[in-house]
């Protein structure tokens, strides 16, 4: 098993973080200031619930949706439910109508298929936007994790419109065997 010589595997099991993935969050907040002290969090994705231990330690609010479900996390609320749903906006709006921060680590079913694994990353990347396009206020912040390949571009040059900040970033945390990277956009301009 890989992870049993994984630094940041041993890190999260020490610090108590649900799962390795708090460390990517942690150094990209460090890095760009996505998440602030009395923020609404909306966290795509997200069981087992890293991320939203890491925003809630940050000091926001967290709404955490996920298609499985997720053990209680003080501090957070959890919505069982899949975000290629239209219904969850509604879910989500009767929440509140505006989040400072919108962020997916959603993963597809990993088929080992290359171009379906990064397609199906892209879909679900492409899910977590049309959802912050309903709920993220004006100048907020949006990050995604999505698989390299081929649409990567297109995907980048769609959402580019829509933030004054914008820029793919691998954190020191993925594994350097990972096709994993982050979209990340500031300054979120709603654009009709």
């Amino acid at each position: 098993m890989k992870d049993k010589r994984d630094y940041y595997y041993w890190e999260a099991k020490k610090l108590g973080y649900r799962s390795r993935a708090a460390f990517k969050l942690l150094q990209m907040n460090k890095e760009f200031k996505l998440i602030r002290r009395g923020d609404l969090v909306l966290d795509l994705g997200a069981s087992p619930g890293g991320w939203s231990q890491v925003a809630v330690e940050l000091g926001a609010m967290v709404i955490a949706v996920d298609i499985n479900p997720m053990d209680r996390l003080e501090g957070v609320t959890f919505i069982q439910g899949d975000i290629t749903d239209e219904g969850l906006i509604k879910a989500l709006l009767e929440i509140s109508d505006s989040f400072d921060v919108v962020m997916s680590d959603a993963s597809p079913k990993i088929t080992g298929i290359w171009t379906i694994d990064h397609l199906r990353s892209i879909e679900l990347a492409r899910a977590s936007f049309r959802i912050a396009q309903q709920v993220l206020r004006s100048k907020g912040n949006f990050l995604v994790k999505v698989f390299q390949g081929e649409e990567i571009r297109k995907f980048y040059d769609d959402l580019k419109p829509f933030f004054s900040f914008k820029k793919f970033h691998s954190p020191k945390a993925s594994r350097k065997s990972s096709a994993e990277i982050y979209f990340i956009g500031k300054g979120f301009k709603k654009i009709r």
